[in-house]
């Protein structure tokens, strides 16, 4: 939906120039924009193209949610050690205060994993509960640092906080499948170009039909190879910094939801924020 709306909207934008240049009428615009969405959501909603895209979205969000377990565990068992799993080194007592100063106590790995791994649901409703319990005047609070501040900024300050790093695992485990099927799609468009490329030699050889042409052809292969790499780099970095103003998007309009409607407004808000950005870059 956000796909389609973005693109009626450079449609609507490409079709307004064309008005303002004088090269259409008004009318003509509002029948050529009727006719781009009359076709278009019909073939954004066939049958086929329909289950394809719902089969390939189950498919990418089990794949995600493998993915963040994944990062838990390692995160959980070898990161931060939260089992209790620690070296013999640090757990000797001549080297207490070198361990002290090189890993984390098992209070702040803890603490950071359950950061990590926190349910914005809850946390917005107990979050707001907690706060609206604190208040010493109507819609006011004292906060962290001791000054008094309204009971929703502070809300939102909390949430913000708290949607940053319970997002982190989720939108990197997110960034991981779309890199992974970024670098699969060129990996597949590469080794075509490559078979295609061994056909023509080789129907040249049988024909004897090496020539001059062939060689120019061979270096204009050779600059698309280097072309291609840089493509698949710019298209990489590119998904990186959608996903990173996407992980901070979405951890603002979780932020805002909260202060809404702790709860759902913070799912509905994370959602929002994450599809803004999708919809603005794509």
């Amino acid at each position: 939906m956000s796909n389609f709306f973005s693109d009626q909207l450079h449609s609507e934008q490409q079709i307004e120039k064309r008005v303002d240049a004088g090269e259409i009428t008004a009318r003509e615009a509002d029948e050529l924009n009727e006719e781009w969405e009359n076709r278009e959501w019909k073939l954004r909603m066939d049958s086929s193209v329909l289950i394809e895209k719902v089969g390939w979205a189950l498919l990418r969000f089990h794949a995600c949610t493998a993915m963040s377990r994944f990062y838990e565990f390692i995160m959980g068992r070898y990161v931060l050690k939260v089992d209790g799993i620690v070296s013999s080194a640090s757990t000797s007592s001549g080297n207490n205060n070198n361990s002290n100063s090189t890993h984390l106590s098992q209070e702040q790995a803890i603490t950071i994993m359950d950061k990590l791994t926190r349910d914005t649901f809850q946390a917005s409703k107990r979050t707001s509960q907690l706060l609206h319990n604190q208040e010493h005047s109507p819609g006011k609070v004292i906060s962290s640092d001791g000054i008094e501040t309204s009971t929703s900024r502070e809300l939102a300050r909390q949430m913000f906080s708290t949607c940053i790093w319970a997002n982190i695992i989720p939108f990197l485990a997110e960034l991981t499948v779309q890199q992974g099927v970024l670098i699969y799609g060129y990996g597949v468009h590469y080794v075509a170009r490559q078979m295609r490329k061994k056909n023509r030699e080789r129907n040249n050889q049988e024909c004897n039909k090496i020539n001059d042409d062939d060689d120019r052809k061979d270096d204009d292969n050779d600059v698309s190879e280097s072309a291609y790499a840089l493509s698949l780099m710019f298209r990489s970095s590119r998904l990186s910094i959608a996903r990173y103003m996407s992980w901070i998007s979405a951890s603002a309009g979780g932020a805002i939801g909260s202060v809404i409607w702790p709860g759902w407004g913070t799912i509905f808000g994370i959602q929002v924020g994450d599809a803004v950005v999708g919809a603005l870059i794509d």
